[in-house]
């Protein structure tokens, strides 16, 4: 989804899904070129961020540590904390 950023915050609300685990992945595309922006040492230059704000070593957590438990027709906020 590609959303718009109000006051530090987007927010997407999904539909339709099923109970079951699952992790979430976040990208500031700044320059909107729909793709990660890196420096000469593969490192982002653009806001990123995964659920239960965790990160990896080199490259995206694994995703055992960003999954979370979701039940359909229940409320669940996720927050993620962008990283610059």
């Amino acid at each position: 989804a590609k959303l718009t950023i109000s006051n530090k915050t987007a927010v997407f609300d999904f539909t339709g899904l099923p109970t079951g685990n699952y992790a979430i992945a976040i990208l500031h595309d700044e320059n909107g070129d729909m793709k990660m922006n890196t420096n000469f040492l593969g490192l982002p230059k653009e806001g990123y961020g995964f659920s239960n704000n965790v990160m990896g070593a080199f490259g995206p957590p694994e995703y055992k540590k960003a999954n979370f438990n979701y039940t359909a027709a229940t409320s669940t906020v996720i927050s993620i904390k962008a990283r610059y």
